[in-house]
């Protein structure tokens, strides 16, 4: 995958993801590590365009507008839909919260910040956290709008959920 936009990586770990392609997916990962072990930017590339992405379609789902005040906040939840604080997730998992919480309030520099904090360690661990994170965020918002025909990235793909969903794909 070297070589390759960080959005078509993007689109690629998500397409890995949501077809259940574990291995491409744990080799891809392991290439970003590696590649941000010897100083590359490629993993905090990607995670941009992804929480960029993911941050857009929030923001159009929920029906904001160009001219608002943006002051917005998330819940963070566990397996059992239990509200947790932000401090009892790791702190890749943390970061890359408030890297997306710092895009919706269109604070760009804090987001690319928060994504440096996210992927500081170059351990495939953090880079597994952050992504599996971030991957699953994503899919599930492009679920989301496809299912309610709500307008997402092109460059994610056109409504390949929604079709997958009603058998036609």
């Amino acid at each position: 995958m070297t070589g390759l936009h960080p959005r078509m990586q993007a689109r690629y770990l998500v397409e890995a993801m949501n077809g259940g392609d574990d291995e491409s997916m744990l080799v891809e990962l392991a290439r970003l590590t590696a590649n941000r072990a010897s100083g590359g930017r490629e993993s905090h590339l990607v995670v941009t365009e992804l929480i960029s992405a993911l941050a857009e379609m929030m923001l159009t789902a929920g029906g904001a507008t160009a001219q608002e005040d943006r002051d917005y906040g998330l819940e963070l939840t566990n397996d059992e839909d239990d509200a947790i604080a932000i401090d009892e997730t790791s702190p890749p998992v943390r970061a890359t919260v408030r890297a997306l919480l710092a895009e919706l309030n269109e604070r760009t520099d804090d987001a690319l910040f928060q994504v440096d904090l996210a992927l500081r360690e170059d351990t495939l661990l953090a880079t597994l956290e952050v992504f599996a994170h971030i991957l699953l965020w994503t899919i599930g918002m492009l679920k989301w709008c496809d299912a309610n025909d709500v307008a997402r990235p092109q460059w994610l793909g056109a409504m390949a959920f929604a079709r997958r969903a009603h058998g036609d794909g």
